[in-house]
């Protein structure tokens, strides 16, 4: 026996299929917001672009779906390096040797996948320069509590050399801009070893570098003869010997100085006592027609070579 259907129930049942079905919605497409921090700057013969990838889509929802980057140069596309993240921060190196003398002007583009291109960065002009070689004769040497570098202006484009950077490579010290051929590092200890490397650039107050020239090792070990002292005079004599004086070295390492004695200017030079911290000495064995000669001595314990010979009377 069949059960009739309550009339209530029928009633719902019309009415439900009787409402209108919409027109379907697209998918909707979001565009990225336009990159606005776009900067550009030039490293040997490459020009390098900096910039921060949206965070969002223009409707202020989160960016999801970037893909690649378009840099345009002057217009026209040069490359689509892939988008590092949204909201990152990205760089990108182009090769600009093809262009020195112009002043090119750069944008870029984020676009997503399904194709959608963000409106266009804010524009980056930079003027491409020429730029000098590397710098050649790099050498260094310990002396006086200091490693001393010196090197020559670069072979290629010499004239555009008008700065020069130092780098420690350990960074223990910043980065020195010079415009002189040398340099000193007064921040070293002995014995240890330390690399440079010297790079010469174009421009002194936002200055264009050229390529950096090997790295150059030095060993902190002083082996540098002090100079030779100056000012020594015929000795005077008195009733407690033969009186030597002589001028003080310039150098400010020095420990002090040696004094040889000899009755021929050509050998047989034997030193008086030990090293004199004084440019002053008294030879209390003095004999007339004795010759004396001195020399300097560093804290490294490196000798200078002697005067030339003195005669007492």
């Amino acid at each position: 026996m069949k059960h009739p259907v309550p009339v209530a129930i029928l009633i719902l049942l019309l009415a439900s299929g009787c409402g209108k079905v919409g027109d379907p919605r697209p998918p909707k497409i979001r565009v990225p917001a336009p990159i606005m921090d776009l900067k550009v700057t030039q490293s040997e013969t490459n020009v390098v672009l900096t910039w921060t990838n949206p965070q969002k889509y223009i409707d202020g929802s989160n960016a999801t779906d970037l893909t690649t980057v378009q840099i345009l140069r002057d217009g026209k596309p040069v490359a689509s390096p892939p988008v590092s993240g949204p909201g990152k921060p990205q760089s990108h190196s182009l090769n600009v040797s093809d262009a020195f003398g112009t002043t090119p002007s750069y944008t870029v583009v984020v676009q997503t996948e399904r194709g959608k291109p963000s409106g266009v960065s804010n524009e980056a002009h930079i003027e491409v320069v020429d730029v000098p070689g590397v710098v050649s004769n790099l050498k260094g040497s310990m002396d006086q509590h200091r490693i001393h570098l010196e090197w020559d202006p670069p072979v290629q484009n010499p004239s555009f050399a008008e700065t020069y950077l130092v780098r420690r490579v350990d960074g223990a010290i910043p980065p020195v801009s010079v415009s002189a051929t040398s340099w000193d590092d007064m921040n070293v200890e002995a014995g240890k070893t330390y690399s440079y490397v010297v790079t010469a650039g174009r421009g002194t107050s936002s200055p264009v570098y050229g390529r950096p020239a090997p790295p150059y090792p030095v060993v902190a070990l002083d082996k540098a003869k002090p100079a030779i002292p100056k000012g020594l005079q015929p000795p005077t004599v008195s009733d407690t010997g033969a009186n030597l004086i002589w001028d003080k070295n310039a150098e400010d390492d020095i420990e002090g100085y040696k004094i040889y004695r000899s009755d021929n200017p050509d050998t047989g030079w034997v030193q008086l006592g030990d090293i004199q911290m004084i440019t002053q000495f008294t030879d209390a064995g003095y004999r007339p027609g004795f010759f004396y000669r001195v020399s300097a001595v560093d804290d490294s314990l490196n000798e200078s070579d002697k005067t030339q010979p003195v005669r007492a009377p």
